[in-house]
C-alpha cells in the first residue's frame, strides 16, 4: 500500500513538471504594442515598457509574437 501511495506521488509530481515546462513554451501569452515602432514583447500588460504605447495592447502566444520578428522586453524579461 505505501509503495502504491509513492508511486501515485511520482506520477502525480510528473505530471505536475511537465506541465511546469509547457507553461513556459510557445503556447505563453505575451503582450505587444500595435503601435508602428513596437519591436518587442512583455510579460504582463503592466510593464513599464508599454506605457509610451501609440497603439493598443494585445495578448498573443509567445510563438506567434516570435513569428512577428519581435523580441523579449529588457525591462521585464
Amino acid at each position: 500500500m505505501k509503495s502504491l501511495i509513492i508511486l501515485s506521488l511520482y506520477i502525480i509530481l510528473g505530471t505536475v513538471s511537465a506541465d511546469n515546462v509547457s507553461g513556459n513554451s510557445a503556447n505563453s501569452v505575451v503582450y505587444i504594442c500595435t503601435g508602428p515602432k513596437a519591436e518587442t514583447y512583455h510579460k504582463s500588460k503592466g510593464c513599464r515598457g508599454l506605457n509610451r504605447c501609440s497603439g493598443s495592447i494585445r495578448a498573443i502566444s509567445l510563438s506567434k509574437a516570435k513569428e512577428m520578428g519581435r523580441r523579449p522586453c529588457k525591462i521585464c524579461y
